[in-house]
Order: C-alpha cells, then sequence, then structure tokens
C-alpha cells in the first residue's frame, strides 16, 4: 500500500473529530505535506461547489494523480490548521466525487472519498478525498478558469505548480509497462501403469499494466530433461516462432516481430519439456531446472532460474501407489 492509500485508512480510522484535528494538527502539520494538502471551503455554510472549490478540487486531482498520490483534507485552515468545518459535510463530499472524474483528461480513475462529523445536529464535519497516483499520466485539467484550463500539475513540496515542459516529458515516459514472467504448467499427459507421463508448458506471464510487444524467451535444461520438439500441443505448434543461431534439445530461443502482443494478465504459451516418471522410485529422478531469458520492446531483458522438484509431482495428480 503506497503512501496515499496508507494516510487516507489512518484518517478514516480516527474515532471522532477531535481524534482526527490532533492527528492532522499534531502529525500531520510537522511534516513535508508532499501527500496532503489541506483546503478550506469557499462559503463553508454551504455545501455547494463554489469556484473556488471547484479550482482548488482540479489542481489537486491533476497534481496529486501526476506525482505520486495523496489525500486533500477539507475543513481546515491551509497555513494555520485551524478547524473551518464544512456544513453538511456529507452532501459536499459527494459533489466533490461527482465532480472529480469530470475534471482533467485523462481521467483521475480510483478517487475515494470520505467524511468526519463533527456536529451531528448541523452536519458539520471534515472532509477527506483520495486521489492515487495515476497509471496514466499526465492529467490535464478541462475546468474553464483561467490560470488552471489546459495546465497540467505537479505536487512540489506542500503546493501544487504548473508541471514543466522537463516534466511532463518524463510523465509521458511513465505510461504503464508490461512485467513479464517465465510461466510454468505442469500437466499429466498418459498413464503406463508405474510410469507416468508428464508435460511441463513453459511461456511467459505478463503480470504488469502495459502491453508487451514482440516477446522473446530463451531457454535451457540439463540432461535427462530435454524441450520437446513438438510444442506446446504435440502437433509442432509452438507459442513463438523458433529462432536460429541455437538449435538443440537442451537450448532453444524464441521470439517475434509486433504481430504478437502479450495484453496485461495474459500467459502466452510457447514450449514444452516431456518427461516420464517411474512413481516406484520416487526420490531418484533430478530435479528440473530451467535457465531462462525473457524480453520484449522496450525492456531490459530478464535472466532467471526456475528449479522443479519433479518427484512431488505425482502427489499433485494423485498418482502414489
Amino acid at each position: 500500500m503506497d503512501q496515499a492509500h496508507e494516510l487516507f485508512e489512518k484518517l478514516q480510522s480516527l474515532k471522532n473529530s477531535e481524534e482526527f484535528l490532533e492527528y492532522c494538527t499534531q502529525i500531520l502539520g510537522g511534516v513535508e505535506r508532499i501527500h496532503v494538502d489541506f483546503k478550506e471551503k469557499r462559503d463553508r455554510k454551504n455545501s455547494k461547489l463554489e469556484d473556488d472549490d471547484k479550482k482548488n478540487l482540479a489542481r489537486a486531482v491533476s497534481g496529486f494523480a501526476n506525482s505520486g498520490g495523496g489525500v486533500l483534507v477539507w475543513g481546515l485552515e491551509d497555513e494555520t490548521l485551524k478547524a473551518k468545518p464544512i456544513t453538511n459535510i456529507q452532501q459536499f463530499m459527494q459533489n466533490l466525487l461527482q465532480l472529480a472524474p469530470q475534471i482533467t483528461d485523462p481521467v483521475a480513475g480510483k478517487i475515494d472519498g470520505n467524511w468526519i462529523i463533527s456536529n451531528t445536529e448541523t452536519g458539520e464535519g471534515f472532509g477527506i478525498l483520495l486521489i492515487p497516483e495515476s497509471e496514466l499520466p499526465p492529467h490535464r485539467v478541462l475546468l474553464n478558469f483561467e490560470g488552471i484550463k489546459n495546465h497540467y500539475f505537479m505536487r512540489s513540496g506542500s503546493s501544487f505548480i504548473v508541471a514543466s515542459h522537463t516534466m511532463l516529458e518524463d510523465m509521458f515516459g511513465r505510461r504503464p509497462k508490461p512485467n513479464l514472467a517465465l510461466s510454468v504448467k505442469v500437466n499429466h499427459t498418459g498413464n503406463r501403469g508405474k510410469f507416468q507421463d508428464f508435460t511441463v508448458i513453459l511461456g511467459i506471464e505478463n503480470k504488469g499494466r502495459g502491453s508487451a510487444k514482440s516477446p522473446f524467451l530463451d531457454i535451457s535444461v540439463k540432461l535427462p530433461y530435454t524441450i520437446s520438439s513438438y510444442g506446446v500441443d504435440g502437433n509442432r505448434h509452438f507459442g513463438l516462432p523458433i529462432l536460429s543461431g541455437v538449435n538443440n534439445m537442451s537450448h532453444q530461443r524464441y521470439g517475434s516481430s509486433q504481430t504478437i502482443v502479450i495484453h496485461p494478465g495474459i500467459t502466452h504459451d510457447i514450449t514444452a519439456i516431456n518427461f516420464d516418471l517411474d512413481i516406484s522410485k520416487l526420490g531418484t529422478q533430478p530435479e528440473l531446472v530451467v535457465i531462462y531469458q525473457i524480453a520484449a520492446e522496450g525492456i531490459n531483458l530478464i535472466s532467471g532460474q526456475e528449479t522443479i522438484n519433479v518427484s512431488e509431482i505425482p502427489s499433485k495428480f494423485n498418482l502414489l501407489y
């Protein structure tokens, strides 16, 4: 959990307005306000959003979404942290949450809010608005107000500033990227009495938020294990074309052009290793060690090793005598 979410959860957990104000003034007031900002409402007797409220919201949504996320606390004076509770705080927060998704391009997602009541008769209280770090920065303000329209904001210390050209270049460079890992799946493929046949399917899993273009996989194994020449389906179909340069039973490379893309959350099966086990002699079979390298367009080469204890496989398929 990042700092913005942690702060939001902490503020929500405070039992009453007294604890809330003490935490804001004694704890948050003495730290650098990178992930928190305080705002008082223009007309705190009215839950309607005034122009100043909308401007403050727009700067915060753009600024926090573009730079690490944060919590916007409503009902405290920014400089002194003097309490300025807002009448009908529940309705005010609902108005904020309704406007927030319409305030930037692209939309800053997963904004959440809550409130702390200080006076049950008037509904007065304080608001907390969570603005997470964006997965798709930068976010431009859409509201038609002089000084903020079409600007991209960043959090700098305890202020929101208009992003410079260099900052924008950096934000555009933070578009979601793929996070690639080796996928290993074991299938039981044959029953010959005490001899059982198994296939290990190897592929690339994309755990990231961006798509992986032109994926690449390099696989090496040691005897007695070999890379199957029959592909992932037994009919010589591989998930990626076999590349030239290396072509033997213990070392193989696979790659593609931009026509193959592994999207977020997808596992792309590529190749297989076939072997059999004498389940009456478990414990004598050596471990299957897969040495691999993975890459894709714009991603540095990922190297690793996966070790499979094949003697434990039969128990997972209820094949023990």
